[in-house]
């Protein structure tokens, strides 16, 4: 039990696919949880001898299984299949999106109903959307019109509200000035474009996640490439605007305290200004775990932290780990610690060199595309290989734009913005005149057709085999050849499944 947060995150993962999926009834899932942990406790307390962390840890995986239970043992209610379909109006709390239903099937709590359906008050029913509106509005009090009628799924009829609408929501009101700074941005982006609308289009995209401006050329050329990602506000922004402002924060003061409440609150800022996107919110959660592991218990660990805000996500929602954005961001995560961890002593020797950054560059990108093939190929029939070398290149540029713009913003009172516009120009010319040679149809990446679609399930083979590899095989030498054949073998046998 090398990382005790890993030990309790893998079955929870597993506990969670099960009952997302509907496997097997709750009760048997239940009996299955209780064998399991006592049999956990019995077989780390006789060989471990650790009986009181033991004992600690099976308390705790105990609590969250009941909370867990709590989050999927309710019953909808049924309805009648000769009940006359009505349009009514409803005040529901959305709790959960049904993975394993066709359509956008969500379950909600009614609130409020009509006199004539104030048999709904209090019951869990099924909603169906007809498209994403809804999406990360779980815990959220909407009201809602739709067509009341019945499905029948799992040999019953449930009631059901179909063609749902949502006619109003509570949303959080950002603050003016928050406000007012978001649109100064937005102009001074547009100022150092020149008007330029591919150039002002990314540069919205690279700092505030907006890709509706993009070009349909330029979003092709970006996900042919594998560097769509660049514009999906993630780690890869948090931890560069971390950086920048840690070494700004660096030239002032010292100070651990100060400097971590002061980077706080500029993410959260950021955050506020680019919608609270959960990619992002993740890589907030992780960094800050991080820094308070340093801060107060003077230990480091990158697994440690992403496990722990893993766990803290799935406690407070379970149902996201079905998302394609919570899927990406932990497998290629992961996929770079673990591989990074295993490596890292071989390459020592090239400390502070540029083979050494090479290398790491190197390293990085060819474990992200691990981290990431299967997914891509399931969800977007494209495979990137090209990307390995193309987001050694790219992410570099990213970064120095980013700079560049926090620059532009700082002192764009005392430096004329035309300056800025002149590198701007130039980098993005350069980045696309990159991409576009580098970017070769069944050279550098590969359109799939026709292809079956994968189980959800599946996804997680990877992740999970990827932290047990961490946690269990003790010889670094063999994991970094495992490691290095897997994706490769894993993808092979998907790809026959799927066939």
């Amino acid at each position: 039990m090398r990382n005790p947060v890993v030990s309790i995150l893998i079955p929870y993962l597993v506990f969670i696919l099960l009952f997302e999926n509907q496997i097997f009834e709750n009760a048997l899932i239940v009996n299955i949880f209780l064998f399991y942990i006592f049999l956990k406790i019995f077989i780390y307390s006789y060989f471990l001898l650790k009986k009181n962390k033991i004992l600690f840890l099976g308390i705790f995986e105990i609590l969250l299984f009941i909370i867990l239970l709590e989050n999927y043992d309710f019953k909808i209610l049924q309805m009648p299949e000769d009940t006359p379909k009505r349009e009514v109006v409803l005040d529901i709390k959305i709790k959960r999106k049904v993975n394993n239903l066709n359509y956008n099937y969500y379950v909600a709590s009614v609130k409020t109903a009509p006199k004539v359906n104030e048999d709904l008050v209090n019951q869990h029913i099924l909603c169906r959307f007809e498209n994403n509106e809804i999406a990360h509005l779980t815990e959220k009090k909407i009201k809602v019109k739709g067509v009341l009628s019945s499905k029948f799924t799992n040999n019953q009829y449930l009631t059901t509200l179909k063609y749902c609408k949502i006619l109003n929501m509570t949303k959080a009101k950002r603050l003016d000035t928050l406000l007012q700074l978001n649109f100064l941005i937005e102009k001074t982006l547009l100022i150092s474009a020149k008007n330029e609308e591919q150039l002002n289009a990314f540069l919205n995209a690279i700092l505030l996640g907006n890709k509706n401006m993009l070009s349909n050329s330029q979003k092709l050329t970006f996900q042919n490439s594998g560097t769509l990602h660049l514009f999906a506000v993630s780690g890869l922004h948090i931890g560069f605007i971390y950086l920048i402002i840690k070494f700004l924060i660096s030239l002032i003061t010292y100070n651990r305290y100060i400097s971590e409440i002061v980077i706080a609150i500029i993410l959260f800022v950021y955050l506020d200004m680019v919608n609270y996107p959960p990619s992002a919110l993740r890589a907030c959660m992780m960094i800050n775990i991080w820094q308070l592991s340093i801060v107060f218990f003077k230990r480091k660990s990158a697994l440690c932290s992403l496990s722990t805000s893993c766990l803290l996500i799935l406690i407070n929602d379970p149902s996201s780990v079905m998302e394609i954005g919570f899927q990406l961001s932990y497998t290629v995560v992961t996929s770079i610690i673990v591989f990074n961890i295993q490596i890292k002593k071989y390459i020592e020797k090239y400390k502070y060199t540029f083979s050494n950054f090479f290398i790491n560059s190197l390293l990085t990108s060819y474990s992200a595309f691990c981290g990431s093939m299967l997914l891509v190929y399931d969800y977007f029939n494209i495979i990137v290989p090209g990307s390995i070398i193309i987001n050694i290149i790219a992410i570099p540029i990213a970064f120095i734009f980013i700079v560049f713009i926090f620059l532009m913003l700082s002192l764009s009172i005392f430096i004329e913005i035309d300056y800025f516009s002149i590198l701007f120009s130039g980098l993005y010319n350069i980045l696309d005149y990159l991409l576009n040679i580098l970017t070769v149809s069944d050279l550098t990446y590969f359109k799939i057709e026709g292809k079956s679609e994968l189980d959800n399930s599946i996804h997680f083979f990877y992740i999970i085999a990827i932290l047990l590899l961490a946690n269990l095989i003790k010889k670094n030498s063999t994991k970094i050849i495992i490691q290095f054949f897997f994706p490769t073998v894993l993808f092979l046998f998907y790809t026959l499944i799927s066939i």
